[in-house]
């Protein structure tokens, strides 16, 4: 950002149309990708001070997904998403805008790591806890792709700040977005897990409350 505008500001009457409006657009993107940034910081210490009111209320699942699968509609252009939801699945008494974030961290993440062309398979069953008792009544959520899988190591750390899934200078992001996915979750009285596909690729698994006791 420093170095686009510095350029603008000393030089920009000797440069030609495209090289400005690509300095400005490269401004724009670094501080747009900085707000995100800063965003979820604050979002992070907000959760991990329990400074966070849950606006809970019913909400199907199909709805939650849809929602991310369209705030992500240009990057997954190239990965076929594909959603496998029972017509009896119950609802899930949560906090919408958040739980969408959580769906669309998610599948972020699986652009940010895996090649053009991958596929993601979201599946979810109701799971009513021991002896089917209401008050423990959750959803049962499962993320898989068939891409290259999760590093080496142990998968629960990804969900630690500031760890990324690899190390690659290209991918935009510090390892925030499945730390705050976890404050999510366990905010709703749910737990999310990552674990290694037999089949390779990856898993993402997490559970929502289907009770408003939960």
């Amino acid at each position: 950002m420093v170095g686009a505008s510095s350029t603008l500001a000393d030089h920009g009457d000797s440069l030609d149309d495209v090289t400005r409006l690509n300095l400005v657009r490269s401004i724009e993107t670094k501080a747009r990708e900085m707000s995100a940034l800063v965003s979820n910081v604050l979002d992070l210490v907000r959760f991990e001070s329990g400074h966070i009111k849950l606006r809970k209320d019913w909400q199907t699942l199909e709805d939650l997904l849809e929602a991310a699968l369209r705030a992500l509609e240009q990057p997954l252009e190239h990965y076929s998403v594909d959603l496998r939801l029972p017509e009896d699945l119950p609802p899930v008494f949560v906090d919408a805008s958040l739980i969408i974030q959580v769906f669309t961290n998610l599948l972020d993440n699986i652009v940010k790591y895996t090649p053009a062309g991958t596929h993601i398979v979201v599946t979810a069953i109701a799971d009513n806890g021991v002896g089917g008792q209401a008050p423990t009544a959750k959803v049962r959520v499962t993320v898989d792709d068939d891409g290259p899988g999760l590093p080496a190591g142990d998968p629960a750390r990804l969900f630690e700040k500031f760890q990324r899934g690899r190390d690659e200078g290209t991918i935009v992001g510090v390892g925030l977005g499945l730390a705050i996915c976890r404050a999510i979750v366990q905010a709703h009285g749910g737990d999310i897990e990552a674990r290694r596909r037999l089949a390779g690729g990856t898993r993402i698994e997490l559970t929502l409350p289907a009770s408003e006791s939960t």
